[in-house]
């Protein structure tokens, strides 16, 4: 009876309220838990809203793929948001514009689905801030300015020294570029005995770039003579190809820093967590997107194996680090000077939050790690009238805390150097060198169906020989031979295939028909490059390529589009090999030092891939070295 008179009662509620009689229970929903699916940026997202008659009790984020430190911020922020101010309707979190837009829509098809009203489906009204002024710290030793990959290098550093930092993001998120890349670096192999043998490719490789130098021509001899059979490598031919592959634009004293310290500072970054490296070339030879040598290093998992995201290799156990010895990040915040006194020392940087409040920071040290302004299409254009218009760059990569360096006296260099590159993706300008597959297994092919560069030779040879093709498009074609040597994620590759970004299919001739690729074209070019590969001999193709590696032979077949995109800024401002900042006569401003891209000199007119995961790890290690000791 008990049963009954309740159910008749929450009937009689429920009647009343539809009728807009019941007094404060207006906009009731029926209590439950919905659930509802919106297609974010890599996949899915499925969310499960529970609600009460009158309130939001709890947003659940059940499925997604979402790309960590990017589209996964929105998955880990915008729940809270919502769930505090009781609307689906908040600020995107910027920089994962996608990924917001469809949490919002899912959480807030659920709410429809519970019988929500306006109310919990459009904006709030704005409310007071509610952060206690009294916890703001404005005072370290260092002030870091930027939370990439450089910026958080430098703040860990400090903070292993014993210095107090704070660290100061524009954005609504901690990673900049470098969560956008692939996290791969170039080092010397820590224990080289372990590297495949030389082949006659590499060894081709060493004499390209050493035959005019008789002192690495002995080197290298000796190194052969003294029964050393593995993968010859030294930071002096490393810094060599660095220079000759920059058109020897680059400050040579800052490129020998970088490669004596590279494999240093790889070890250093697996000291800090869990992550390790995949040594590439003990398994493959394999020279990268332009990288032009094997030495290539892949953070992954502490097996060793498994892929582990860019963001967690470099900057959440950073990020953790600066945080438990309690040196805060402040995101949403944006300098807009860097401050000097009157004997000329930099003393700190004036910032605005996102309300417009203004403030100052004061430290003995600022270390600048802004990034480029590979974003910033005016500045772009104020430097290298360049003809493309798409950017690879996070949207914060926009420049104004060089322009604001400058200003106060720093001084630039090689900044007409700006790199486009080859693996964009046609329809939104992102990066799809995860999907693209290595260079040395992938012809690229025209929408003729021919080759028309040397897919293992320099970026911006690949990314200037693409602008020139039909639609200014390419096609990277691999195989499942690819898939299976794990050298493609497939989960990323069939994401991509469902999006629409990539194509798939049993056979090389339905492969062009569904990728638009001439037929009779391909097929040709297709034998010959798979004849070449088993060969192991390119001389006899029209377009030979340095380092070629598997045929494409075995079904599945996958064509991945790509094109040219802005993609790296190798000008900025000068620095020393301690990462002091330079006035334009070449004198150290005290107290101002900086690291990673929006420093100019290391990379020349044209960067190597994988170097500026080196660059940020070295000179972001270097600077909160030297930061620590002003503390």
């Amino acid at each position: 009876m008990q049963l009954k008179s309740s159910v008749l009662s929450a009937a009689v509620k429920s009647a009343l309220v539809a009728a807009g009689l019941a007094a404060g229970v207006a906009s009731a929903m029926t209590p439950g838990a919905y659930e509802a699916t919106a297609q974010g940026r890599n996949a899915d997202i499925t969310v499960r809203v529970t609600v009460s008659a009158d309130k939001i009790e709890k947003i659940e984020i059940v499925k997604h793929s979402e790309t960590p430190g990017i589209g996964d911020l929105a998955v880990n922020e915008l729940p809270a948001a919502m769930l505090s101010a009781q609307t689906a309707a908040v600020d995107a979190v910027g920089g994962a514009t996608m990924s917001s837009a469809a949490i919002k829509k899912a959480v807030a098809e659920a709410l429809r689905k519970a019988g929500a009203s306006d109310k919990f489906l459009t904006a709030p009204k704005a409310g007071a801030d509610k952060a206690a002024a009294a916890d703001f710290k404005t005072s370290a030793d260092v002030i870091v300015v930027g939370a990439g990959g450089a910026g958080m290098v430098a703040a860990a550093t400090a903070v292993d020294n014993g210095a107090t930092v704070i660290v100061l993001e524009k954005m609504a998120m901690l990673g900049g570029n470098t969560a956008r890349s692939e996290g791969n670096m170039s080092a010397m192999d820590p224990e080289p005995e372990k590297l495949l043998p030389m082949t006659r490719a590499v060894r081709d490789i060493i004499a390209k770039y050493t035959n005019p130098k008789p002192s690495f021509r002995r080197r290298f001899s000796s190194s052969s003579q003294s029964g050393k059979k593995y993968i010859f490598d030294s930071p002096e031919l490393f810094a060599l190809q660095t220079i000759v592959g920059g058109n020897c634009k680059n400050d040579a004293k800052l490129v020998l820093t970088m490669t004596r310290n590279a494999t240093a500072a790889m070890k250093w970054l697996d000291a800090q967590s869990d992550m390790t490296w995949f040594h590439v070339p003990r398994s493959w030879v394999d020279v990268g997107i332009g990288g032009l040598y094997p030495r290539g290093q892949w953070p992954c998992q502490a097996d060793g194996k498994t892929p582990i995201s860019t963001y967690d290799a470099y900057i959440r156990p950073l990020a953790a680090k600066v945080e438990v010895a309690g040196n805060p990040i402040y995101k949403n915040m944006k300098v807009v000077s860097v401050e000097r006194d009157a004997s000329g020392r930099v003393t700190g940087v004036k910032a605005v939050d996102r309300k417009g409040v203004e403030r100052v920071f004061s430290g003995r040290s600022v270390v600048l790690a802004a990034g480029g302004y590979g974003a910033n299409l005016q500045m772009v254009k104020k430097y290298n009238d360049i003809s493309v218009t798409v950017t690879s760059n996070s949207p914060g990569t926009t420049g104004e805390v060089l322009e604001e360096a400058v200003a106060a006296g720093a001084g630039l260099t090689g900044m007409e150097w700006i790199q486009i590159h080859p693996h964009g993706n046609p329809k939104n300008g992102e990066l799809e060198s995860a999907i693209a597959a290595r260079p040395s297994d992938t012809p690229y092919v025209n929408r003729d169906g021919l080759r028309f560069v040397d897919e293992t030779g320099r970026r911006d040879e690949i990314s200037y020989g693409i602008l020139k093709q039909p639609g200014q498009v390419a096609f990277s074609i691999y195989d499942q031979r690819t898939i299976e040597e794990k050298k493609v994620e497939e989960k990323k590759i069939e994401s991509a295939i469902a999006h629409g970004y990539a194509f798939k299919a049993d056979t090389l001739e339905d492969l062009a028909r569904q990728a638009g690729i001439d037929w009779k074209n391909f097929e040709k070019t297709m034998k010959a490059y798979n004849e070449a590969s088993v060969s192991q001999s390119t001389k006899s193709l029209p377009v030979p390529k340095i380092l070629i590696g598997n045929p494409v032979v075995k079904a599945p077949f996958y064509a991945v589009p790509i094109t040219t995109t802005i993609h790296h800024t190798m000008g900025g401002l000068r620095i020393n090999e301690k990462t002091q900042v330079l006035d334009k006569n070449g004198n150290v401003i005290p107290g101002l030092y900086a690291a990673g891209e929006i420093t100019g000199g290391i990379h020349g007119g044209n960067r190597l891939g994988r170097n500026a995961l080196t660059d940020l790890l070295v000179f972001g290690h270097i600077a909160g070295q030297e930061v620590a000791k002003n503390k």
